[in-house]
């Protein structure tokens, strides 16, 4: 067997990451998982867009959502680190499978209003802000040292690999079968990760028990560490430059391209696509260097532009692939060099720092977004959401000589 055939074992390291038995049941279980979770974005921004019409209201539920992180993820980390990993992602992954089979009995009832919609986006936010850094601080255990990078590539792509799929199924489920059948699947398809964390046996975890505060002692180790701060500001601004992605389409799709409120599962599952393309130049080891971060940055804010600046339905669905493959090339990699940075026995509260960074930021930038719309209109909130990507990919070509990952 040759060097090359060993390393790459059936073709690429994608591939021999996928058949480690231990990686590819987390990796599917996220995958359904994950598909669920789109199928019902799109069926609640559509949901919220008809009940009010208005984009502040999209942006408002969208917000709600992402408030879990901002206020449980100084907690949520350290928990990672001083408990076990898979029993705080079945509480995680069971809470938010509840809260969506309440939306669904309610939306049989008849009973869906916008307070509602917000408190379940609540409930299921907190859900994900206990699962994020979990699964970010499992996934190293799940593979082998030299495959970390193609690991966290691969479980990015779960979410963007349903990004691209779920949103397109939430359209047709909402046409044709009506969105108390799209929360619902939501719903079951929680059952698939919890069945892979029954099977998945990761390799053990060393527990940290540590008498400082939470937030204070995740901020610590960020300070004593400009890399790592450094990369968490790419992580904040990329998830600045996507939020148009959730509060944005369905006004596009509506008033600017003229396309039934279905067709925002289209323009987002257009995102997903780019993002999978991205994971292609993960998993052939691009190496993370700063000049191919400020170059997905600057893929990102250009795509978000030409969404927002584009006349046509086509048009615009470019510019979100080439959007994806910016977000996902620069998430990736600015998460790889985290990992880099920080021992195992830190991955918890670190991870967390990371989930308010890229999550907790996500509440203020969606009511930003919304707001601007309402003010301005969407061409207008678009671009101003693709401006901090698009000023940082400059700043850091201008520093890539001085600035090392």
């Amino acid at each position: 067997m040759t060097e090359a055939s060993d390393r790459f074992g059936t073709g690429s390291p994608t591939w021999r990451v996928l058949r480690k038995r231990r990686f590819g049941l987390f990796f599917s279980g996220n995958f359904v998982s994950a598909t669920g979770t789109w199928l019902q974005n799109i069926a609640q921004a559509v949901l919220i867009f008809r009940l009010t019409g208005s984009t502040f209201f999209v942006a408002l539920v969208n917000a709600a959502q992402f408030l879990g992180p901002v206020l449980l993820a100084p907690w949520a980390g350290p928990a990672a680190d001083r408990y076990d990993r898979r029993r705080i992602l079945f509480v995680a992954q069971g809470s938010s499978a509840m809260f969506a089979a309440i939306l669904a009995v309610l939306s049989l009832l008849g009973q869906v209003t916008v307070p509602i919609l917000v408190g379940c986006a609540l409930g299921i936010g907190f859900g994900h802000a206990l699962s994020v850094p979990a699964t970010q601080a499992l996934l190293p255990s799940l593979v082998d040292e030299e495959d970390i990078a193609v690991g966290i590539a691969l479980n990015a792509s779960t979410f963007n690999l349903a990004r691209a799929v779920g949103p397109i199924a939430g359209a047709f489920v909402v046409a044709g079968l009506g969105f108390t059948w799209a929360f619902t699947l939501n719903s079951i398809s929680f059952l698939a990760v919890l069945v892979a964390l029954v099977a998945v046996k990761p390799r053990p975890q060393h527990f940290v028990r540590s008498r400082r505060a939470p937030l204070m002692d995740s901020l610590r180790l960020v300070r004593s560490n400009s890399t790592l701060l450094l990369m968490l500001v790419v992580v904040a601004v990329v998830s600045i430059a996507a939020d148009p992605v959730t509060t944005l389409t369905p006004v596009f799709s509506t008033d600017v391209f003229a396309r039934p409120d279905s067709f925002t599962g289209i323009l987002v599952s257009g995102f997903g696509l780019g993002a999978v393309i991205g994971v292609s130049f993960i998993a052939h080891r691009v190496t993370a260097s700063i000049r191919i971060v400020a170059l997905a940055l600057g893929l990102l804010g250009a795509g978000i532009a030409c969404f927002g600046l584009s006349s046509t339905a086509e048009v615009g669905l470019v510019g979100l692939v080439v959007a994806g493959v910016g977000y996902l090339t620069a998430v990736t990699l600015a998460t790889t060099v985290i990992h880099a940075s920080i021992v195992e026995e830190h991955r918890g509260r670190v991870m967390a720092i990371w989930s308010m960074s890229f999550f907790g930021i996500r509440p203020l930038a969606s009511l930003v977004d919304g707001s601007i719309e309402s003010l301005t209109g969407p061409r207008v909130a678009a671009l101003c959401m693709a401006v901090p990507a698009l000023l940082l990919a400059g700043w850091l070509l201008r520093r890539a000589a001085v600035l090392k990952l």
